[in-house]
This record gives structure tokens, C-alpha cells and sequence, in this order.
């Protein structure tokens, strides 16, 4: 409704455990991720809310990935943007042109060599079928 009032809409997430919200992190991925899995909107709004919007807000230049723009950048591995909301896991973050933040995960599934090793109860179908 604000937006097609022509309220400019931003989100963030700059909760970090305070009183309102004890588990926040902080994460504007999440703030996104969050926007689009409870209200409905589609991933590129959910995300433009915590990106473009939220810079214009803010009263930050705009950023694009080219020459004359400032290197304000997130990247993140993932083929789609949905699919990047929902495993964000992995990021590297760039502001004024360095890496201050570099954050990785492994996921191992349950045939991986490890979880074989270790014995590792398996969830799923089993090959006998119904």
C-alpha cells in the first residue's frame, strides 16, 4: 500500500540481540529473505528493499558495477536471487573497494565421504521404495 502510494519503502535488519528482537543478526539478506517468505513480495523487490532503496534512503550514492561508481559491492554465490535469499550462506562483502568481510559454509550431504565415515544417521527415501 505505501509503495503504491508513492512512499519510498526501504528494510534493513539492524537488529542485533536488542531488547525488540534477542536473536537478530544483523544480516540484510535475511531482512530480505524475510520480506519475501512472509509478505509475499517477489525477490528482487524484497532485495531492492534492502539494497537500492535502502541506500536511497539513507542519502547513498547510487552503486553500479562499473567505472565512476563506488565499489559497494555483496556477492554471493547462487544462480537466482531467490535462490540467494533462501542459501546465503556464502558472501563476500566490498566497501570502498577492500574486502572487509568474507563469510563461508560447507554443506555435506550424507553420501559425502565424511558423514559415510562417521556413520551419520541418513534422512530420506530408502532404495526398497513403497
Amino acid at each position: 500500500l505505501l509503495r503504491a502510494a508513492g512512499v519510498q519503502v526501504a528494510a534493513g535488519s539492524g537488529a542485533l540481540r536488542d531488547a525488540a528482537n534477542p536473536v537478530g543478526r544483523g544480516d540484510p539478506l535475511e531482512a530480505a529473505y524475510l520480506l519475501a517468505s512472509q509478505t509475499g513480495i517477489q525477490a528482487n523487490e524484497a532485495y531492492a528493499a534492502v539494497s537500492s532503496a535502502a541506500r536511497e534512503t539513507m542519502g547513498l550514492p547510487e552503486v553500479r558495477v562499473e567505472a565512476g561508481f563506488p565499489a559497494e559491492l555483496l556477492a554471493v554465490r547462487g544462480e537466482r536471487l531467490d535462490a540467494v535469499l533462501s542459501l546465503a550462506y556464502s558472501r563476500v562483502v566490498v566497501h570502498r573497494g577492500r574486502v572487509v568481510a568474507r563469510t563461508s559454509a560447507v554443506r555435506e550431504y550424507c553420501d559425502s565421504a565424511a558423514a559415510v565415515a562417521l556413520e551419520l544417521p541418513r534422512q530420506g527415501r530408502s532404495d526398497a521404495g513403497p
